[in-house]
Protein backbone atom coordinates (compact mmCIF):
# COMPACT_ATOMS: atom_id res chain seq x y z
CA UNK A 1 0.00 0.00 0.00
CA UNK A 2 2.85 2.38 0.84
CA UNK A 3 4.40 1.64 -2.55
CA UNK A 4 1.14 2.59 -4.27
CA UNK A 5 1.06 5.92 -2.44
CA UNK A 6 4.68 6.63 -3.35
CA UNK A 7 3.93 5.97 -7.03
CA UNK A 8 0.93 8.32 -6.98
CA UNK A 9 2.70 11.01 -4.98
CA UNK A 10 5.73 10.88 -7.29
CA UNK A 11 3.42 11.44 -10.27
CA UNK A 12 2.25 14.74 -8.75
CA UNK A 13 5.58 15.77 -7.19
CA UNK A 14 7.15 17.27 -10.35
CA UNK A 15 4.13 19.54 -10.80
CA UNK A 16 4.42 20.62 -7.16
CA UNK A 17 8.11 21.42 -7.65
CA UNK A 18 7.39 23.54 -10.74
CA UNK A 19 4.68 25.43 -8.84
CA UNK A 20 7.08 26.07 -5.94
CA UNK A 21 9.71 27.37 -8.36
CA UNK A 22 7.17 29.80 -9.78
CA UNK A 23 6.05 30.92 -6.30
CA UNK A 24 9.68 31.45 -5.29
CA UNK A 25 10.47 33.46 -8.42
CA UNK A 26 7.50 35.72 -7.70
CA UNK A 27 8.47 36.19 -4.04
CA UNK A 28 12.04 37.06 -5.05
CA UNK A 29 10.79 39.66 -7.52
CA UNK A 30 12.22 37.88 -10.56
CA UNK A 31 8.80 37.82 -12.23
CA UNK A 32 5.69 39.96 -11.73
CA UNK A 33 2.07 39.89 -12.88
CA UNK A 34 2.85 41.57 -16.21
CA UNK A 35 5.57 39.03 -16.93
CA UNK A 36 3.27 36.14 -16.02
CA UNK A 37 0.54 37.36 -18.37
CA UNK A 38 2.96 38.00 -21.22
CA UNK A 39 4.84 34.70 -20.93
CA UNK A 40 1.67 32.68 -20.30
CA UNK A 41 0.25 34.02 -23.55
CA UNK A 42 3.51 33.13 -25.29
CA UNK A 43 3.41 29.55 -23.97
CA UNK A 44 -0.26 29.20 -24.91
CA UNK A 45 0.26 30.39 -28.48
CA UNK A 46 3.75 29.09 -29.24
CA UNK A 47 4.04 25.82 -27.28
CA UNK A 48 0.60 24.27 -26.70
CA UNK A 49 0.08 23.45 -30.40
CA UNK A 50 3.32 21.45 -30.40
CA UNK A 51 2.30 19.59 -27.24
CA UNK A 52 -1.01 18.55 -28.78
CA UNK A 53 0.59 17.69 -32.13
CA UNK A 54 3.30 15.61 -30.49
CA UNK A 55 0.82 13.58 -28.44
CA UNK A 56 -1.42 12.81 -31.44
CA UNK A 57 1.01 12.52 -34.35
CA UNK A 58 1.79 8.93 -35.30
CA UNK A 59 -1.20 7.56 -33.41
CA UNK A 60 -4.18 5.92 -35.03
CA UNK A 61 -6.66 8.48 -33.76
CA UNK A 62 -9.57 6.40 -35.04
CA UNK A 63 -8.57 3.53 -32.76
CA UNK A 64 -8.27 5.93 -29.82
CA UNK A 65 -11.64 7.63 -30.31
CA UNK A 66 -13.38 5.97 -27.38
CA UNK A 67 -16.94 7.25 -27.80
CA UNK A 68 -17.92 6.00 -24.36
CA UNK A 69 -15.01 7.88 -22.77
CA UNK A 70 -15.74 11.07 -24.70
CA UNK A 71 -19.45 10.88 -23.89
CA UNK A 72 -18.76 10.44 -20.18
CA UNK A 73 -16.27 13.32 -20.08
CA UNK A 74 -18.66 15.61 -21.92
CA UNK A 75 -21.75 14.44 -20.02
CA UNK A 76 -20.23 14.72 -16.56
CA UNK A 77 -18.83 18.18 -17.33
CA UNK A 78 -22.31 19.34 -18.35
CA UNK A 79 -23.75 17.79 -15.16
CA UNK A 80 -21.11 19.64 -13.14
CA UNK A 81 -22.06 22.88 -14.85
CA UNK A 82 -25.79 22.38 -14.28
CA UNK A 83 -25.44 21.33 -10.63
CA UNK A 84 -23.00 24.17 -9.95
CA UNK A 85 -25.38 26.74 -11.46
CA UNK A 86 -28.35 25.47 -9.45
CA UNK A 87 -26.38 25.24 -6.21
CA UNK A 88 -24.59 28.60 -6.44
CA UNK A 89 -27.70 30.48 -7.55
CA UNK A 90 -29.49 29.06 -4.50
CA UNK A 91 -26.87 30.06 -1.91
CA UNK A 92 -25.44 33.24 -3.50
CA UNK A 93 -27.80 36.13 -4.42
CA UNK A 94 -25.16 38.37 -6.04
CA UNK A 95 -24.56 37.85 -9.77
CA UNK A 96 -21.17 39.50 -9.31
CA UNK A 97 -19.92 36.49 -7.31
CA UNK A 98 -21.96 33.74 -8.97
CA UNK A 99 -19.85 33.44 -12.12
CA UNK A 100 -16.57 33.07 -10.22
CA UNK A 101 -18.02 30.44 -7.89
CA UNK A 102 -19.65 28.38 -10.66
CA UNK A 103 -16.45 28.42 -12.71
CA UNK A 104 -14.45 27.20 -9.74
CA UNK A 105 -16.80 24.25 -9.29
CA UNK A 106 -16.91 22.92 -12.86
CA UNK A 107 -13.95 24.32 -14.84
CA UNK A 108 -10.72 22.42 -14.14
CA UNK A 109 -7.08 23.09 -14.91
CA UNK A 110 -6.92 19.77 -16.75
CA UNK A 111 -4.40 21.06 -19.30
CA UNK A 112 -1.79 22.30 -16.81
CA UNK A 113 -2.29 19.94 -13.86
CA UNK A 114 -3.74 16.82 -15.47
CA UNK A 115 -1.67 16.37 -18.62
CA UNK A 116 1.80 16.27 -17.00
CA UNK A 117 0.61 13.90 -14.27
CA UNK A 118 -0.72 11.51 -16.92
CA UNK A 119 2.68 11.61 -18.65
CA UNK A 120 4.44 10.86 -15.35
CA UNK A 121 2.18 7.85 -14.77
CA UNK A 122 2.08 6.28 -18.23
CA UNK A 123 4.90 7.86 -20.21
CA UNK A 124 4.89 10.16 -23.19
CA UNK A 125 3.15 8.69 -26.20
CA UNK A 126 0.77 6.56 -24.16
CA UNK A 127 -1.81 9.17 -23.21
CA UNK A 128 -3.66 9.82 -26.47
CA UNK A 129 -7.05 9.51 -24.69
CA UNK A 130 -6.01 12.40 -22.42
CA UNK A 131 -5.19 14.60 -25.44
CA UNK A 132 -8.49 13.72 -27.11
CA UNK A 133 -10.49 14.61 -23.98
CA UNK A 134 -8.56 17.87 -23.82
CA UNK A 135 -9.61 18.79 -27.36
CA UNK A 136 -13.22 18.01 -26.46
CA UNK A 137 -13.45 19.73 -23.08
CA UNK A 138 -11.43 22.94 -23.62
CA UNK A 139 -13.91 24.40 -26.16
CA UNK A 140 -16.78 23.48 -23.83
CA UNK A 141 -15.12 25.27 -20.92
CA UNK A 142 -14.51 28.39 -22.98
CA UNK A 143 -17.96 28.54 -24.58
CA UNK A 144 -19.88 27.81 -21.37
CA UNK A 145 -17.89 30.39 -19.40
CA UNK A 146 -18.69 33.11 -21.95
CA UNK A 147 -22.41 32.27 -21.83
CA UNK A 148 -22.27 32.14 -18.03
CA UNK A 149 -20.74 35.58 -17.50
CA UNK A 150 -22.74 37.26 -20.24
CA UNK A 151 -25.92 35.95 -18.62
CA UNK A 152 -25.00 37.20 -15.16
CA UNK A 153 -24.05 40.67 -16.39
CA UNK A 154 -27.11 40.92 -18.64
CA UNK A 155 -25.17 40.92 -21.87
CA UNK A 156 -25.70 39.19 -25.21
CA UNK A 157 -23.58 36.26 -26.37
CA UNK A 158 -21.80 36.76 -29.71
CA UNK A 159 -21.84 33.18 -31.00
CA UNK A 160 -19.85 34.02 -34.14
CA UNK A 161 -17.01 35.48 -32.08
CA UNK A 162 -17.19 32.54 -29.66
CA UNK A 163 -16.92 30.02 -32.52
CA UNK A 164 -13.97 31.92 -33.98
CA UNK A 165 -12.18 31.84 -30.63
CA UNK A 166 -12.73 28.09 -30.37
CA UNK A 167 -11.42 27.43 -33.88
CA UNK A 168 -8.33 29.58 -33.28
CA UNK A 169 -7.53 28.01 -29.90
CA UNK A 170 -3.90 26.76 -30.09
CA UNK A 171 -4.80 23.48 -28.38
CA UNK A 172 -7.48 22.75 -30.97
CA UNK A 173 -5.23 23.89 -33.82
CA UNK A 174 -2.44 21.55 -32.72
CA UNK A 175 -4.81 18.60 -32.73
CA UNK A 176 -6.28 19.57 -36.10
CA UNK A 177 -2.78 19.90 -37.59
CA UNK A 178 -1.85 16.41 -36.38
CA UNK A 179 -5.05 15.00 -37.86
CA UNK A 180 -4.47 16.67 -41.24
CA UNK A 181 -0.84 15.52 -41.43
CA UNK A 182 -1.80 11.91 -40.70
CA UNK A 183 -4.82 12.01 -43.00
CA UNK A 184 -2.73 13.21 -45.94
CA UNK A 185 0.02 10.75 -45.05
CA UNK A 186 2.83 13.24 -44.55
CA UNK A 187 5.92 11.89 -42.79
CA UNK A 188 7.59 14.53 -40.64
CA UNK A 189 11.41 14.61 -41.15
CA UNK A 190 13.26 13.32 -38.09
CA UNK A 191 15.01 16.65 -37.22
CA UNK A 192 11.63 18.43 -37.34
CA UNK A 193 10.03 15.70 -35.25
CA UNK A 194 12.83 16.09 -32.67
CA UNK A 195 12.22 19.84 -32.50
CA UNK A 196 8.47 19.34 -32.08
CA UNK A 197 9.11 16.78 -29.33
CA UNK A 198 11.51 19.13 -27.51
CA UNK A 199 9.00 21.98 -27.63
CA UNK A 200 6.30 19.62 -26.37
CA UNK A 201 8.47 18.44 -23.48
CA UNK A 202 9.15 21.97 -22.21
CA UNK A 203 5.52 23.12 -22.36
CA UNK A 204 4.24 21.72 -19.05
CA UNK A 205 7.26 22.72 -16.89
CA UNK A 206 7.24 26.31 -18.17
CA UNK A 207 3.44 26.57 -17.92
CA UNK A 208 3.42 25.23 -14.35
CA UNK A 209 6.21 27.58 -13.27
CA UNK A 210 4.17 30.47 -14.67
CA UNK A 211 1.08 29.13 -12.89
CA UNK A 212 2.99 29.16 -9.60
CA UNK A 213 4.23 32.69 -10.29
CA UNK A 214 0.67 33.74 -11.02
CA UNK A 215 -0.68 32.64 -7.63
CA UNK A 216 -1.27 35.82 -5.65
CA UNK A 217 -1.34 35.37 -1.86
CA UNK A 218 -1.41 39.06 -0.97
CA UNK A 219 -5.11 39.87 -1.14
CA UNK A 220 -7.63 37.72 0.67
CA UNK A 221 -10.87 39.32 1.76
CA UNK A 222 -13.90 38.04 3.63
CA UNK A 223 -14.63 35.22 1.19
CA UNK A 224 -13.59 32.31 3.41
CA UNK A 225 -16.99 30.61 3.37
CA UNK A 226 -17.34 30.85 -0.41
CA UNK A 227 -13.77 29.62 -0.87
CA UNK A 228 -14.35 26.67 1.48
CA UNK A 229 -17.59 25.66 -0.27
CA UNK A 230 -16.13 25.86 -3.77
CA UNK A 231 -12.88 24.13 -2.82
CA UNK A 232 -14.71 21.23 -1.16
CA UNK A 233 -17.09 20.90 -4.10
CA UNK A 234 -14.32 21.09 -6.69
CA UNK A 235 -11.77 18.78 -5.08
CA UNK A 236 -13.91 16.35 -3.04
CA UNK A 237 -17.62 16.29 -3.95
CA UNK A 238 -17.46 16.25 -7.76
CA UNK A 239 -14.39 13.96 -7.95
CA UNK A 240 -16.08 11.46 -5.62
CA UNK A 241 -19.11 11.21 -7.90
CA UNK A 242 -17.24 11.52 -11.19
CA UNK A 243 -14.61 8.89 -10.38
CA UNK A 244 -17.16 6.52 -8.83
CA UNK A 245 -19.33 6.74 -11.94
CA UNK A 246 -16.33 6.07 -14.19
CA UNK A 247 -15.36 2.99 -12.17
CA UNK A 248 -18.92 1.64 -12.19
CA UNK A 249 -19.02 2.03 -15.97
CA UNK A 250 -15.90 -0.11 -16.30
CA UNK A 251 -13.23 2.45 -17.13
CA UNK A 252 -9.67 1.58 -16.14
CA UNK A 253 -6.03 2.30 -16.97
CA UNK A 254 -5.38 5.45 -19.08
CA UNK A 255 -9.06 6.31 -19.77
CA UNK A 256 -9.92 6.12 -16.06
CA UNK A 257 -6.95 8.27 -15.08
CA UNK A 258 -7.84 10.76 -17.83
CA UNK A 259 -11.32 11.13 -16.32
CA UNK A 260 -9.92 11.23 -12.79
CA UNK A 261 -7.53 14.05 -13.63
CA UNK A 262 -10.31 15.91 -15.46
CA UNK A 263 -12.66 15.94 -12.46
CA UNK A 264 -10.04 16.29 -9.68
CA UNK A 265 -7.82 19.04 -11.13
CA UNK A 266 -8.09 22.50 -9.50
CA UNK A 267 -9.86 25.58 -10.81
CA UNK A 268 -8.49 26.73 -14.18
CA UNK A 269 -6.16 29.72 -14.16
CA UNK A 270 -8.19 31.14 -17.06
CA UNK A 271 -11.11 31.54 -14.63
CA UNK A 272 -9.45 34.61 -13.14
CA UNK A 273 -8.96 36.31 -16.51
CA UNK A 274 -12.49 35.40 -17.61
CA UNK A 275 -14.11 36.78 -14.45
CA UNK A 276 -12.02 39.96 -14.49
CA UNK A 277 -12.72 40.76 -18.14
CA UNK A 278 -16.43 39.91 -18.18
CA UNK A 279 -17.83 41.78 -15.20
CA UNK A 280 -17.41 39.08 -12.57
CA UNK A 281 -15.60 39.08 -9.23
CA UNK A 282 -12.02 38.71 -10.42
CA UNK A 283 -10.61 38.91 -6.89
CA UNK A 284 -12.73 35.98 -5.70
CA UNK A 285 -11.89 34.03 -8.86
CA UNK A 286 -8.18 34.57 -8.18
CA UNK A 287 -8.54 33.41 -4.58
CA UNK A 288 -10.33 30.27 -5.72
CA UNK A 289 -7.54 29.48 -8.21
CA UNK A 290 -4.94 29.83 -5.45
CA UNK A 291 -6.74 27.69 -2.85
CA UNK A 292 -7.87 24.92 -5.18
CA UNK A 293 -4.42 24.70 -6.81
CA UNK A 294 -2.56 24.37 -3.52
CA UNK A 295 -4.99 21.92 -1.93
CA UNK A 296 -5.21 19.81 -5.10
CA UNK A 297 -1.54 18.95 -4.59
CA UNK A 298 -2.78 16.92 -1.62
CA UNK A 299 -6.13 15.66 -2.92
CA UNK A 300 -5.06 14.51 -6.40
CA UNK A 301 -2.49 11.99 -5.10
CA UNK A 302 -5.17 10.63 -2.75
CA UNK A 303 -7.63 9.97 -5.58
CA UNK A 304 -4.86 8.30 -7.61
CA UNK A 305 -3.81 6.26 -4.58
CA UNK A 306 -7.35 4.95 -4.08
CA UNK A 307 -7.55 3.82 -7.71
CA UNK A 308 -4.04 2.31 -7.61
CA UNK A 309 -4.89 0.37 -4.46
CA UNK A 310 -8.02 -0.95 -6.18
CA UNK A 311 -5.82 -2.18 -9.03
CA UNK A 312 -7.53 -0.02 -11.65
CA UNK A 313 -4.31 1.21 -13.26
Amino acid sequence: MLQNFIICFNAVLPSMIYLLIGITLRMCGVIDDKDVKRFTRMVFIALYPFMMFDNLYGKNIGDNLDIKLMAYALGFTLVQLAVSCLFVCRIEPDNYDRGAMIQALYRSNFVLMGFPIAINLFGKGNITPVAIIMMLIVPLYNASAVVLFETFRGGKVDFRDMLLRILTNPIIDGGIAAGIVMLIGITIPHPVEQAVSALSDCTSPIALILLGAGLNFSDFGSDRKKIAICTAGKLIFFPAFGISGAVLLGFNSVPLIALTLLVSAPDALASFAMASSMGGNGRLAGELVVFTTLISCLTMPVWLFILKTMGLF
